[in-house]
């Protein structure tokens, strides 16, 4: 069994914004940034999710999480048609291929607009 390399925090580091698009994908990493002294801010973002109603059921229950452990969180918007704008042409890429390219692209992209409030 490969062993994993250990997460090293940077220098200083305290807080992190979290792109997360599930409680489940993100539980674990954020239980352990509590408890190694980083205070995570969840955002929440994850339009390739479909249908809506799926959407909704993972963004509640991130919510409740973060909410359990008193952890900040942000809704980003659902706009389904424009993820889908985004990877058009892309359909028949195997997985990790340039499709997933693309949506990283694209949902990453509005965590770059994310800001921390002023301390």
């Amino acid at each position: 069994m490969a062993r994993k390399n250990p997460i090293t925090v940077p220098e200083g580091a305290t807080e992190v914004l979290l792109h997360a698009c599930c409680a489940p994908c993100s539980s674990a990493i954020v239980e352990w940034m509590l408890a190694n002294g980083i205070r995570p801010v969840i955002f929440y973002f994850n339009p390739n999710i479909y249908p809506h109603e799926e959407y909704e059921t993972r963004k509640n229950e991130s919510k409740r999480h973060a909410d359990s452990l008193g952890v900040e969180w942000i809704d980003g918007d659902y706009d389904h048609r424009r993820w889908l704008d985004a990877v058009g042409g892309l359909e028949h890429e195997p997985e990790r291929g340039a499709r997933c390219l693309q949506c990283f692209r694209m949902r990453l992209r509005p965590t770059l607009f994310q800001e921390f409030p002023a301390k």
